[in-house]
């Protein structure tokens, strides 16, 4: 039974155990490439160079947009203020076990 993975999807890393749900950058339509960093099974620990064969499923649960990030630019004695804002979009998945 695996206890936790180190995941590389899209360029970042993710610590997750099998069954968790974990927010990731948006994935569109298609399936992620997973890279398995490291695995840890029945307290044996599989580390990779730089990567390990394992294969894993994910399971995509959903969408969304999360709170809008508000930045401020502001200088000061010169009048100069501008607000803008964004409203990241993430894919919410699950490690299948």
């Amino acid at each position: 039974m695996t206890n936790f993975v180190v995941l590389e999807i899209k360029g970042k890393q993710y610590i997750v155990a099998p069954g968790q749900k974990f927010l990731v950058d948006l994935l569109g339509e298609k399936q992620p490439e997973v890279k398995v960093l490291m695995l840890s099974e029945d307290g044996k620990v599989k580390v990779g160079k730089p990567y390990l064969d394992s294969k894993l499923e994910l399971k995509v649960v959903e969408e969304r947009k999360l709170p809008k990030i508000r930045v401020a630019k502001f200088h000061a004695k010169a009048n100069y203020r501008r607000v803008t804002g964004i409203r990241p979009r993430k894919t919410l998945v699950e490690l299948v076990p």
